[in-house]
């Protein structure tokens, strides 16, 4: 941590440094746990080469909407706010933002339990239920144009399909083509009645923290706009009841209990959000790299919508077979 930030979190925000332990994780942004005067924060430093000024502007609105989540008791950070502000500009180099120190442990879904899971259901509930209070005409990404969705996945199919032939992988052509037969039956109906409205939008395994009773934070609301409610539910069910080969659905049926506390949530609706999940996420990880080598959690993403294309149109009976466990 540069002597400047050091200083200034001094003469800004009153914390006086005596320990700085760097944190690991994080494209090009940079974090710091600290020991202060008056406990331990956690200080994220913005990457101007990755963020400009207006998309800093939107992280700075996100953020705002994540201090109203720590106030109606969602178990996430509460921010320390510089002026009102949750992000301090310092210089033209310099932007950062301190908040809360939470412990915690990262799960998957070998190791997350039936209670942690119902846990996060609930705290996704408490989240989505809480952000439906808020505004929504001047969140990033509202209005959503459902046609347009559907244009881009036609789009991205065909420019990956006509370069197919230039990719060595089979795997990855294979996944290509097999997206043609899942965007002939998708249709506008569809997507109208998924539940829109503002969702964290990174809900993965490694923004969510667990003790032993359940979730102790969720982290990382930088990209909360509006969106698709259910892309939420269906990243966590294929981080946390998806075991790389099939569907846990004492795993599935315990999110359901802890997400019911709060707003309804039937087996038909953890179908659809497997299916957007899927139209969401097929640009980002059906990717020729992500096919020829190792590339970290991105190849368990790409293996996880794999997953979804392939089984697609079984979902129904995969998931309604078991019946009496939900």
């Amino acid at each position: 941590m540069e002597k400047k930030l050091i200083d200034d979190l001094y003469k800004s925000y009153n914390l006086q440094c005596y320990q700085v332990t760097p944190i690991t994780g994080g494209w090009l942004n940079k974090k710091w746990k600290i020991l202060t005067n008056k406990g331990e924060f956690l200080v994220k430093q913005f990457s101007h080469q990755r963020f400009t000024k207006e998309k800093l502007k939107l992280i700075e609105e996100a953020l705002q909407r994540q201090i109203i989540l720590a106030n109606a008791g969602v178990t996430c950070p509460s921010i320390i706010q510089y002026k009102t502000k949750a992000i301090r500009f310092l210089d033209n180099e310099t932007s950062y933002l301190v908040m809360e120190f939470c412990l915690g442990e990262i799960k998957n879904s070998e190791t997350i339990t039936i209670s942690q899971i119902q846990s996060l259901g609930s705290t996704c509930g408490l989240m989505h239920k809480t952000f439906s209070l808020l505004p929504i005409d001047s969140v990033d990404g509202y209005p959503i144009d459902c046609q347009q969705v559907i244009d881009s996945l036609w789009n991205f199919f065909y420019t990956k399909s006509q370069n197919c032939s230039l990719v060595a992988s089979s795997e990855y052509q294979h996944a290509v083509y097999s997206l043609e037969p899942i965007l002939k039956q998708l249709n506008k109906d569809f997507f109208n009645k998924l539940p829109m409205g503002i969702a964290h939008e990174d809900f993965t395994f490694d923004n969510i923290l667990f003790d032993s009773d359940g979730v102790s934070a969720v982290i990382d609301f930088d990209r909360n706009c509006y969106s698709y409610l259910w892309h939420d539910i269906g990243r966590a069910i294929m981080c946390f009841a998806f075991d790389g080969k099939d569907l846990n659905n004492k795993k599935i049926a315990a999110f359901m209990k802890g997400y019911s506390q709060h707003l309804e949530l039937t087996l038909s609706d953890i179908i659809s959000a497997l299916w957007i999940t899927c139209c969401i996420e097929t640009p980002w990880w059906i990717q020729p790299e992500f096919f020829l080598e190792d590339r970290g959690k991105a190849v368990r993403f790409k293996d996880e919508i794999l997953w979804i294309h392939q089984h697609w149109f079984e979902l129904e009976s995969i998931l309604f077979s078991d019946r009496q466990s939900y």
